[in-house]
């Protein structure tokens, strides 16, 4: 049964005069899905008037509304919006089964049109939520339910498998068992299993410890119980059947509506996020669609969102806004204020170093020139090597290379970067990276102090020509920005599964020995390299616990035992013939 009270809350006028309007908070309305199951929402409407209707539908209680980083439901309804907050199935209140995303399109579809037929709302939805929830948004959208206006997902990738559970062929360990053992603390109560539940709670305080448990199928706070699906994810580890039925790049004709696109530089899902905006603009089944797709990176991580990313400050433009993008952008499609997004441009991105907001109409902007700076030096092992990166071309010495050993016993830390999505369980954000810098399975190439600033806005790609003694392993790359005082700090990241550097579908083992190119994207950026500080490029073999440690052999992910983990031989080659080298998106003029 639904509960109703008022609620009071302050506001503004645009005379900045406070008032006080009232808001009415119905809890656990049931939703009826087309399957019998039932789905509960809490409702927050304007005490009076006929309002159009925001929906957010979250796997993480609705109670909470995702408030972390959005203002509660409340705000959005003193500026005129009924504001529908659900709790997705098979989670918290509602009815059935979690399986993640599959059942988020026809679900969503039912809810949007169930809230667009109430008695008093203007029949027009706007969605709006973050990971999960802007991920539920674009399964939604897909099935094209009629009464939906617009959206504005944030922090959401494009592929299920490509970006999400995997990247390239490495299994996303660390988001995957944080968010899992997150979530099923709840299935552990709706399942009355409190000692499961008290277990669970505790696994989170000690999840680093957690993250060394091989196999990866054994995980006993996984089991079929309480996450049926993290066995699915393990027993799927190439882009199969079963990831395309739950992708959204493969979908986007199916979208007509006009979307807001929110990422963050460190969040895990902003490459997708950009492709997702990219996808709409030239495949969207609507001109509207096509026309309407608007893009804003910051500079944050998963969550929260703040000027403050890890341990760095990012200035006051940096701060959170997301409010009052989406009250503009939902007065503009739901309300049709044709004036509310008139001073808006269709990309603005935050470019850190300069801190500053940028705005232009293509990405990456116009002005880049794509720029190498090649792999020098004689011993590039760790901080203490003389590892250099410059823009002259490598001599044609055959014997020019750097060798590491790759021991996935003692795998390189993650410290920081794109994990998620909590900062104290998973790596995220700009961290000094000394304590990496100072191993010899790290190569170190460094510029020399920058005579003048260098600003890089778009995609950056290490290609790096390496053999290894494996039939299979890793090879990751990191972009560091060096200040003047020594201390450098990850700017972007990107990792190759070797066995998947042709398909994501069909692996194959490389030949030991065999020299092979290698590109490893490291994601979009923007950044300022200012006058005095340095680039950095990093190459070693491991990024934990963001990743799982490849065995360096072809066993699954799920099936790996500690005893199967066996050293490599990494080789990097760097002359005439194999000019390992990084290109940068340089912004010219």
């Amino acid at each position: 049964m639904s509960t109703a009270h008022t609620t009071t809350a302050h506001t503004t006028t645009a005379q900045t005069t406070p008032t006080r309007l009232a808001v009415i908070v119905e809890r656990d309305v049931p939703i009826p899905m087309r399957d019998g199951i039932i789905l509960y929402a809490d409702i927050y409407r304007p005490e009076v008037g006929v309002h159009p209707v925001l929906l957010l539908r979250t796997p993480y209680n609705k109670e909470d509304a995702q408030t972390m980083n959005y203002a509660h439901p409340s705000w959005y309804a003193q500026h005129g919006y009924v504001v529908i907050v659900q709790d997705v199935r098979g989670r918290w209140k509602s009815e059935g089964e979690f399986e993640p995303y599959r059942n988020e399109a026809w679900d969503g579809y039912d809810t949007i049109e169930w809230a667009a037929a109430l008695s008093d709302v203007i029949p027009k939805v706007g969605t709006y939520g973050f990971s999960y929830a802007g991920a539920a948004q674009w399964h939604a959208a897909t099935a094209q339910p009629p009464h939906l206006a617009c959206m504005t997902p944030a922090m959401t990738g494009s592929d299920a498998y490509q970006g999400g559970v995997y990247r390239n062929g490495a299994f996303a360990l660390a988001c995957n068992q944080s968010w899992i053992m997150f979530l099923t603390q709840n299935t552990a109560r709706r399942h009355g299993r409190p000692e499961w539940e008290r277990e669970l709670a505790r696994g989170g305080s000690v999840i680093h410890s957690l993250y060394s448990t091989l196999p990866l199928r054994d995980m006993p706070l996984m089991n079929d119980e309480f996450a049926p699906f993290y066995q699915d994810w393990l027993q799927h580890p190439t882009r199969d059947e079963y990831w395309r039925a739950l992708s959204i790049e493969e979908r986007y004709d199916r979208i007509e509506v006009p979307v807001l696109h929110i990422g963050g530089w460190y969040d895990p899902f902003v490459d997708g996020t950009i492709r997702n905006y990219e996808g709409v603009r030239q495949q969207g089944s609507s001109e509207e669609a096509r026309e309407n797709q608007y893009l804003r990176i910051t500079p944050w991580y998963h969550m929260p969102w703040s000027r403050y990313v890890s341990e760095l400050d990012f200035g006051i433009e940096a701060s959170n806004r997301v409010n009052e993008w989406q009250l503009a952008w939902f007065d503009r499609w739901l309300k049709e204020d044709e004036h509310a997004l008139q001073s808006w441009n269709k990309i603005s991105y935050f470019e850190m170093g300069s801190n500053q907001w940028k705005h232009t109409q293509t990405w990456p902007p116009p002005q880049v020139e794509l720029t190498k700076y090649y792999l020098h030096g004689d011993r590039a092992n760790s901080i203490n090597g003389d590892g250099r990166l410059s823009q002259d071309t490598p001599s044609d010495d055959p014997l020019l290379a750097d060798t590491y050993i790759y021991d996935p016993l003692i795998p390189v830390p993650a410290l920081g970067g794109r994990s998620g999505a909590v900062p104290d369980l998973t790596p995220m954000g700009p961290k000094l990276q000394l304590a990496n810098e100072v191993r010899n399975d790290v190569l170190v190439y460094t510029t020399e102090p920058l005579d003048r600033s260098v600003t890089v806005s778009g995609e950056v790609v290490a290609r790096v020509y390496a053999a290894t003694t494996a039939v299979n392993t890793d090879f990751v790359a990191k972009l560091m920005d060096v200040y003047p005082d020594g201390r450098a700090y990850n700017i972007a990241e990107g990792i190759v599964r070797t066995a998947y550097r042709r398909s994501l579908e069909q692996p194959e083992p490389v030949v030991p020995g065999k020299v092979v190119a290698y590109d490893i994207s490291l994601g979009p950026t923007s950044i300022v390299f200012q006058q005095g500080h340095a680039i950095r490029l990093e190459i070693t073999s491991s990024l934990f616990p963001t990743y799982d440690r490849n065995p360096n052999s072809m066993i699954p992910p799920g099936d790996v035992t500690i005893s199967d983990l066996k050293l490599a031989t990494q080789t990097i080659f760097r002359n005439t013939d194999y000019p390992s080298h990084f290109i940068l998106p340089v912004v010219k003029g």
